[in-house]
């Protein structure tokens, strides 16, 4: 009996420990989740800092930390710099909508282009009236609920900050430890060491394929068309940039949510060449980056 107890009491502690390990981890799931991701499609260019700062005592440590650092340069900081120009940015098309003295020709061309659509769309039905079908109303709200969640994000950055720490310290071990908690993993695990090697391998690849065939080809196809809407004009290009990036994301429509509503747009500016060429641009670069990726 005496053994029993024991036993059963040792269960509640352990149950105890796992879920105040949940817990306490729970807030900071997104940060390391993405840290794992993070290190498991960047364990190449790990190996690659380790084939140069050697397998020594502080090689594994030097070569974790110049990883961490390229990603800093490359990946985190341009993307800080993103979310500011798209911050302003849409502070700058609010500010264009709301005066009504400095709207551009172009704003007034959509509303009528709008008016002159409902009408045409809508007209055999008397018994409503769609007078009040004005583009700029529409695109002011989108654009109100675009700056009042930055402006949300923009005011917590204390909790952005800590989870990018987070994710920083997370990414850095799981470079440096990531094969220790592997054999950690296999060794605890009660299934064959066989069925554990098979599932980290097919956890890896489903990583990197989701990463590489979705959110990758999503960040570039956003680059490239937000080069083109800089190049043909259209305002804001970094705003609408980042939206093509995640409206790449859905599965049928994808970036056309996006190149179709800027090749009106410069059509009715009056510059019908310049749509061809956004239209063209847009597709021919999003099916090249698909079949390439």
């Amino acid at each position: 009996m005496q053994p029993r107890i024991s036993a059963y009491f040792f269960f509640i502690l352990l149950l105890g420990a796992v879920v105040a390990s949940v817990l306490i981890f729970l807030p900071f799931m997104t940060p390391l989740v993405l840290a794992l991701a993070a290190a498991i499609v960047l364990r190449p260019l790990y190996r690659l800092m380790l084939r140069i700062f050697g397998h020594g005592r502080f090689g594994p440590t030097l070569s974790a930390i110049a990883t961490v650092l390229i990603v800093l340069v490359v990946i985190l900081v341009p993307l800080f710099f993103l979310v500011g120009s798209v911050y302003a940015e849409v502070q700058q098309l609010y500010a264009m909508l709301i005066d009504e003295t400095n709207r551009s020709q172009v704003v007034t061309r959509l509303n009528g282009f709008s008016q002159s659509l409902s009408h045409a769309v809508f007209g055999a039905l008397p018994a409503y009236s769609f007078d009040s079908f004005n583009i700029t109303e529409y695109l002011k709200t989108a654009l109100e609920w675009v700056f009042s969640n930055l402006d949300s994000i923009f005011s917590s950055m204390t909790k952005v900050a800590g989870y990018a720490l987070v994710f920083l310290l997370s990414f850095f071990y799981f470079l440096r430890d990531g094969s220790i908690l592997k054999r950690m993993f296999i060794s605890w695990s009660p299934l064959l060491d066989s069925n554990d090697e098979y599932i980290t391998r097919v956890f890896k690849r489903a990583v990197r394929s989701v990463f590489a065939g979705t959110l990758v080809v999503s960040l570039l196809e956003g680059v490239v068309l937000g080069l083109a809407f800089y190049a043909f004009g259209i305002p804001a290009p970094a705003l609408w940039g980042t939206l093509a990036a995640i409206t790449a994301l859905i599965p049928g429509f994808g970036t056309s949510l996006v190149v179709l509503p800027a090749a009106a747009y410069l059509y009715i500016s009056g510059n019908p060449l310049y749509a061809l060429g956004m239209i063209i641009w847009g597709y021919a670069a999003v099916t090249l980056i698909d079949h390439m990726l």
